[in-house]
């Protein structure tokens, strides 16, 4: 049997279905977290479901991110609220398709920002559409073994 994931907040047994998390009301149904009020999924749960916390609420209980962005440069001071507003959009999207990818921090360090998050795949998005968007440059460093990305973006 291979495994699926290395992230160590992925159960590797699975859970019970219809699993709620207690902090963000996440719902986990037939293999899956759905975001909070899917009637499609909390419509089925009734008394069955139980209280869990979620991966993503675990990583930010533990404040251990899956991904570090970091955004630097001259032109990021220029433009930080367009380059701000499009990290949010970018999340907001991709959390209503998983509720497991968050922004779990947004800092300045310097003339930068670090963005923290609870999914390596988000921290990926947010790279590669601010390098859409703005140009510059853009590197990855992936470390497998702990489900974890680094993002550099410069320009």
């Amino acid at each position: 049997m291979t495994t699926r994931s290395t992230d160590v907040y992925v159960s590797k047994e699975g859970m019970k279905e219809f699993a709620v998390c207690g902090g963000c009301q996440a719902f986990y149904h037939d293999k899956r977290w759905y975001p909070a009020g899917d009637e499609s999924v909390s419509a089925g749960s009734g008394a069955l479901r139980h209280e869990v916390t979620c991966p993503a609420c675990q990583r930010m209980r533990d404040n251990n991110p899956a991904g570090v962005v970091t955004f630097s440069g001259d032109y990021l001071v220029a433009h930080e609220n367009a380059i701000l507003n499009a990290i949010r959009n970018v999340e907001e999207k991709s959390r209503a398709k998983n509720p497991l990818s968050r922004i779990m921090g947004i800092g300045q360090e310097g003339n930068g920002l670090i963005v923290r998050t609870t999914d390596e795949r988000l921290a990926e998005k947010l790279g590669k559409e601010i390098y859409r968007a703005h140009s510059g440059d853009l590197t990855f460093q992936w470390s497998k073994q702990e489900s974890f990305v680094r993002v550099n973006w410069h320009r």
